[in-house]
């Protein structure tokens, strides 16, 4: 066995169980344990299970009625005012702050669900061409309305990007270089990353279930060794959203609530109040810390970006292809 970023066999250590709480990711995942590296701070579970493997669980498993609703299908349009669209407004921000998003015009989103933020930066941006790797067969209507070119095989990709994102989806994968390397193939000279994932420190691990099936475990070194493996200059490294305590909090009462509902019969205004019941204000306030920082001028933009590193739950940033 060794780290799955900087390939070294002799800094891995056991961490932990890898504990679950549905019953169905219990089964699939009976044998795995969570190791770090203590060179590069990188944590992974192992036995890693096979990419085809991965893929049996999301169709056949992820979206099982055991699992509370997710922010797609029907119910989209309802849950998108609660979350998404304030949430890519942030994500909006940070990118026009640090990087000139006008000269972008090949946009390609790995693991992009719904495709909500290229919608949101086409809303802004208006000649973007979108592009987007997505294998969940519940956003194909909503990827081909907002006219996303799906590319599902990365072996086959004839195109160039000069902005590729990724959010919250390096967690799910089993071999975070191969990725990567993909993603500097893909990227124009000087085309940039932009990802986000949650940040894994010790903290992360202490009160709660893990999060399934994230697979991969990063920290803010790790992911300095990894821009440095495969050649990337830094841009940005922040972290953003909540606190640690209130996400576990939040993930307690969001189960909960869900659990206590789940048998009874969901009309869309129900959805409506559901959700605001399980996203609290105090930790979903994308909109408001959007308008604190649009009223700032860029300097002081960048260095509220710069320097928001709190005690926090996701570490986002920029890559830059050398």
């Amino acid at each position: 066995m060794k780290c799955l970023i900087c390939n070294k066999s002799e800094k891995l250590n056991y961490l932990s169980d890898f504990i679950l709480e549905i019953k169905e990711d219990k089964e699939f995942f009976r044998d795995a344990k969570i190791y770090r590296c203590s060179d590069c701070d990188f944590s992974f579970i192992n036995p890693m299970t096979s990419s085809e493997k991965i893929d049996y669980f999301y169709k056949k498993i992820y979206r099982s009625n055991n699992r509370p609703p997710f922010l797609v299908g029907e119910n989209y349009d309802e849950q998108k005012k609660y979350y998404l669209e304030d949430k890519n407004l942030s994500y909006v921000s940070y990118l026009t702050t640090l990087i000139d998003v006008k000269r972008i015009k090949n946009f390609y989103d790995f693991g992009c669900g719904n495709g909500d933020l290229g919608y949101a930066l086409k809303k802004k941006f208006s000649k973007l061409n979108l592009f987007c790797t997505e294998g969940d067969s519940y956003c194909e209507k909503i990827l081909n309305e907002r006219e996303y070119n799906n590319l599902k095989n990365l072996n086959n990709v004839k195109y160039n990007f000069d902005l590729i994102t990724t959010t919250h989806s390096l967690e799910h994968l089993t071999d975070i270089n191969s990725i990567f390397i993909k993603f500097k193939e893909f990227l124009n000279p000087e085309g940039y990353i932009f990802f986000e994932v949650p940040n894994c420190t010790q903290e992360y691990f202490e009160g709660r279930a893990y999060d399934s099936p994230h697979l991969l475990f990063f920290t803010k070194k790790s992911i300095e060794k990894l821009a440095e493996i495969h050649n990337f200059t830094i841009i940005n490294l922040s972290f953003s959203a909540y606190s640690f305590s209130d996400d576990h909090k939040y993930q307690r009462e969001s189960q909960q609530q869900y659990y206590s509902e789940k048998d009874k019969i969901f009309s869309i205004s129900k959805v409506k109040k559901t959700l605001k019941k399980i996203i609290p204000n105090k930790i979903i306030n994308f909109r408001h810390d959007y308008i604190k920082i649009k009223n700032l001028n860029k300097d002081f933009r960048l260095n509220w970006f710069s320097n928001n590193t709190g005690d926090n739950c996701y570490i986002r940033g920029i890559f830059k292809k050398n």
